[in-house]
């Protein structure tokens, strides 16, 4: 018996606890007491610091793409430079959040139903990719890479 009536008082000291820890961490009632970087940084993830530039991705398997951002950050222009896809091309629509400074992770899925993810860092000129695809078994298959990112050119 005194089993069941120790689980709804460490329940209630629990929701307690995560009550007080909510109200410790509450945000200011005043917009204006938001430190001015959280603003900056709000403003830095509407438009990536990517956008509008291209760039080249060698990967570790050999492939050599080269990535053309749009200018609001929404939509890539991809061709295949060299390796397995060599020649191959295409647009995708883009998914983009801001994870940390020059940090972005990027995702689409395109039209082949290939999924791409993306962690490019900006600071360190470097991409990490997983991406996903179908198998002539119906299955899926996943493969994890890492890039060098050169920047070639704004558009």
């Amino acid at each position: 018996m005194r089993i069941r009536h120790t689980v709804p008082a460490v329940a209630a000291a629990a929701l307690i606890a995560l009550g007080a820890a909510g109200t410790a961490q509450a945000a200011p009632a005043d917009p204006a007491a938001v430190p001015a970087t959280s603003a900056a940084a709000a403003v830095r993830s509407t438009t990536p610091a990517f956008a509008g530039h291209t760039y080249v991705l060698t990967l570790d398997n050999g492939a050599v793409l080269r990535n053309s951002y749009s200018a609001d950050g929404k939509t890539l222009d991809w061709t295949a430079l060299a390796g397995p896809m060599e020649g191959k091309s295409g647009q995708e629509k883009l998914t983009v959040r801001e994870v940390g400074d020059g940090l972005y992770f990027v995702n689409w899925v395109e039209a082949s139903g290939m999924t791409v993810s993306h962690v490019m860092d900006l600071r360190t000129k470097t991409v990490s990719i997983y991406w996903t695809y179908g198998t002539p078994d119906g299955g899926r298959a996943g493969e994890l890479h890492t890039a060098k990112l050169e920047r070639v050119s704004a558009q």
